[in-house]
């Protein structure tokens, strides 16, 4: 009787285990915005990508590995992976920007447009955050 017990609560802990672990790229990636506003400022991810975007060559994919302390570590906790970088140029209607993208494949992906106070997401669901940093969600 007792190794019964045992055994049933070692399966449902297996179980348990199986959920949390399946369930938990969903769940970060649903609460990835408030998340965000916990840990890092509208201003702080503003002075950061209009430094990255004086910096940087535009139109080019930077890992956050090779930014290295010009990341703002804060995001990094956010989700199971780092985010997908694009430095883009200046163009005739837009200054330019960062984007910054998580998620992937069924999931669909979140993420921020970081600009200068100009800048605007013509990005649909984009939520603007202050004039020039927009958090954008295309989540199914």
């Amino acid at each position: 009787m007792k190794s019964q017990s045992i055994a049933i609560l070692i399966v449902v802990g297996c179980i348990a285990a199986f959920f949390f672990y399946a369930c938990r790229p969903d769940w970060q990636f649903a609460r990835l915005e408030g998340n965000a506003r916990k840990v890092i400022t509208p201003t702080q991810l503003q002075t950061w990508a209009v430094k990255l975007l004086a910096s940087s060559p535009t139109n080019t994919t930077p890992k956050v590995s090779e930014l290295g302390t010009n990341f703002p570590s804060q995001l990094l906790g956010l989700y199971h992976r780092p985010p997908f970088i694009q430095i883009k140029e200046v163009d005739t209607n837009a200054p330019g920007s960062v984007l910054l993208a998580w998620g992937g494949g069924l999931i669909g992906h979140c993420g921020f447009e970081i600009g200068p106070t100009n800048f605007v997401s013509y990005r649909e669901h984009a939520r603007a955050w202050q004039p020039g940093v927009y958090f954008w969600n295309d989540r199914p």
